[in-house]
């Protein structure tokens, strides 16, 4: 009898460790550490088996960005990035116990910042759909279908009829993953309708990757910009370098045009010595400078002044990239101080 009851007792205990064994079995599936991003989101996986968590909390630069309670085998999500180096803690509990604890440091790139444009030692991108991820494929598609080749336009349903997310989640199989990438106010066209294939290249390699330079792909669809701007005499340091996407989101933004900032802080970010509010006259006729910012434009009715007010951002036909027609400064001021 006694040796019945060890034997059960035996039983139960390796049952509840092999239980509290794989209650631990969580893993991280995406990215690798010293990972290289492009832009200010990052999509994490998670291995997290039945039971195993039921908390996952994710800091980046000890901030806490996510909270899920896991309810799936595995689980995506996203977070948001800075630029430089960003100290991501992943952790996963379960009933207030830490079962899984990691770090990864990752690198947002961008060539608008100086300081930000070279990638540090021992960085480097990953380019995920270049790799094996088999385990991907049993919740998503990762090869692009017929409808990804020739998206579906929202325009084309019935007003009263079309559920967007519906339609799209059913035509695009970039969207699972990449649905985030559409979630601010002011978003570009093809991402709109989720045609990635009309910039990603299915068949480059790395695998979908975009052209270069940014307007072998851009002038695609904006011809009439490249017909003007090609036409004229002075031409914006990025646009002679066809680098679009400097100043300009491919995907979403919170700025019109979808700029990565407001347009005076996405101009000072290069022309550092014209944010001190000083450009214009400061060094010469006032101690205080001509305004920059802050001000009703007067010129561009509903606009507020920004350093558009004066310079074209793209090409001009006129010295310094002046917006109005005009051959010396003086011309230039009396575009707003007609009267004086």
């Amino acid at each position: 009898m006694r040796i019945k009851i060890l034997s059960c007792t035996f039983l139960v205990l390796s049952f509840i460790i092999l239980r509290i064994a794989e209650a631990e079995a969580v893993t991280l599936q995406y990215p690798p550490d010293k990972t290289v991003m492009e832009f200010d989101l990052l999509n994490i996986s998670m291995e997290v088996p039945q039971a195993s968590a039921d908390l996952i909390t994710v800091k980046v630069n000890d901030k806490e960005k996510a909270s899920i309670v896991p309810d799936k085998k595995y689980e995506c999500f996203s977070v948001p990035l800075a630029l430089g180096i960003n100290k991501i803690d992943i952790t996963a509990s379960r009933e207030g116990k830490q079962v899984f604890n990691t770090t990864l440091n990752v690198f947002r790139r961008s060539d608008l910042v100086g300081n930000y444009m070279k990638t540090p030692a021992g960085f480097k991108k990953d380019y995920f759909h270049a790799g094996e991820n088999s385990r991907c494929s049993e919740c998503h598609m990762l090869e692009p279908k017929e409808t990804d080749k020739r998206p579906v336009s929202p325009t084309s349903f019935i007003a009263e009829t079309f559920d967007k997310k519906t339609v799209i989640q059913a035509t695009s199989t970039c969207y699972s993953c990449h649905n985030k990438i559409a979630a601010s106010p002011y978003v570009h066209g093809p991402v709109a309708v989720w045609s990635c294939l009309s910039c990603h290249d299915m068949d480059s390699d790395p695998k979908y990757s975009v052209k270069k330079p940014d307007t072998e792909v851009c002038f695609g669809c904006h011809i009439e910009q490249k017909t003007d701007w090609q036409s004229k005499k002075f031409i914006h340091g990025p646009v002679t370098l066809g680098k679009c996407a400097i100043c300009h989101s491919p995907h979403s933004s919170q700025y019109p045009a979808n700029l990565y900032k407001s347009t005076w802080d996405l101009c000072v970010t290069c022309h550092a010595d014209r944010g001190s509010g000083r450009h214009v006259l400061g060094d010469a006729f006032s101690t205080q400078g001509h305004p920059t910012r802050d001000r009703p434009d007067p010129v561009r009715t509903g606009k507020k002044l920004s350093c558009a007010s004066c310079h074209d951002p793209h090409a001009s036909n006129f010295p310094h990239l002046w917006a109005f027609e005009v051959e010396d400064m003086f011309d230039l001021c009396r575009k707003c101080h007609y009267d004086k």
